[in-house]
């Protein structure tokens, strides 16, 4: 998926006031403010009450829902890309909760999504490097991880995950 075409996606998600915050492979590029490597997927927190919405914003480009595992996330696929929405459950308090595949839960700190960040020029808003950091210490890392979890902490002087450093 390139530039051009998250950008695409963002703005037809904002002309639906359907809010999001990038996260992934897109989000450590946005927080760099440069793309390091090519992405097959765009993965977007937002709203668990908004994901309808999303979908139908994002048919008119060519997008059908291909996996509804809600409500850990739904998977949308055109000719030009993947986008995989995350929805969040909201708290009051600012902070909110995302259910994975099997049950697990991942934390959404109060604003934890509201980086800023750049992606083709374009000013977007993205998961913080912490919460970056915090969702790639669940998993084994794989090679492009490993380089995304260096860049970022080096640019933001962070700490990596255990899993990061062998």
């Amino acid at each position: 998926m390139d530039a051009a075409e998250v950008v695409r996606v963002l703005d037809a998600l904002d002309a639906a006031g359907v809010g999001w915050g990038i996260t992934g492979g897109w989000g450590i590029d946005a927080l760099l403010r440069r793309e390091t490597r090519s992405h097959a997927d765009l993965d977007l927190g937002i709203a668990s009450e908004a994901v309808d919405d999303a979908i139908d914003a994002l048919k008119p480009l060519g997008y059908v829902l291909v996996r509804d595992e809600r409500p850990a996330r739904a998977v949308l696929t055109s000719e030009l890309g993947q986008v995989d929405l995350h929805p969040i459950v909201w708290q009051l308090s600012g902070g909110g909760v995302q259910t994975g595949l099997e049950g697990e839960t991942f934390d959404y700190p109060a604003g934890s999504l509201d980086a800023e960040g750049e992606i083709a020029g374009r000013a977007v808003r993205c998961g913080t490097p912490e919460l970056q950091l915090a969702f790639h210490s669940h998993y084994v890392p794989r090679e492009h991880d490993r380089r995304d979890m260096v860049a970022l902490a080096a640019e933001f002087d962070l700490s990596l995950p255990a899993a990061y450093l062998d």
